[in-house]
């Protein structure tokens, strides 16, 4: 049995397998990605009640730090609906003990303090970088939801 498809419809679905197909190459879908997962950054957001509405930023765990990464860029976000507010950051040069301190985000920082009885989503983003390099070795997400 044949299916009849229309022209258009063959040329597009080509495209569509054949970019899924490269997808692959990059590590996104179907390729052995087990070494690259073991291999890939993480970030854990140790909050207490003192992070909230303080300038004491909250301890930040990372594991797997990408090979040469000499610092680290942290930067925490707000969203409310569609506007973004950033919350301020810093930066931490990389000690090899996986651990941005609490309190070791000064630049401008500021933490989450949803308006009572509203939730706000809270997005910590942690860049690893290497000093020479301009381009980020990884960056990796952090959420959370607070009322």
């Amino acid at each position: 049995m044949h299916l009849a498809l229309p022209r258009f419809f063959r040329r597009g679905f080509i495209f569509l397998v054949a970019g899924i197909m490269s997808l692959t190459g990059c590590g996104l879908f179907g390729s052995d990605s087990s070494h690259n997962e073991e291999q890939a950054m993480e970030i854990s957001v140790q909050f207490q009640d003192v992070h909230r509405c303080s300038r004491i930023s909250p301890e930040i765990r990372i594991t797997n730090p990408p090979d040469g990464t000499t610092s680290y860029e942290v930067n925490l976000i707000e969203e409310d609906g569609a506007e973004k507010i950033i919350l301020g950051g810093g930066s931490w040069a990389e000690d090899g003990s996986g651990i941005i301190p609490e309190g070791a985000l000064t630049g401008h920082y500021r933490g989450p303090c949803p308006p009572d009885g509203k939730s706000r989503k809270y997005t910590f983003f942690v860049t690893a970088r290497h000093d020479k390099n301009p381009q980020p070795l990884a960056v990796r997400v952090y959420n959370v939801v607070m009322e």
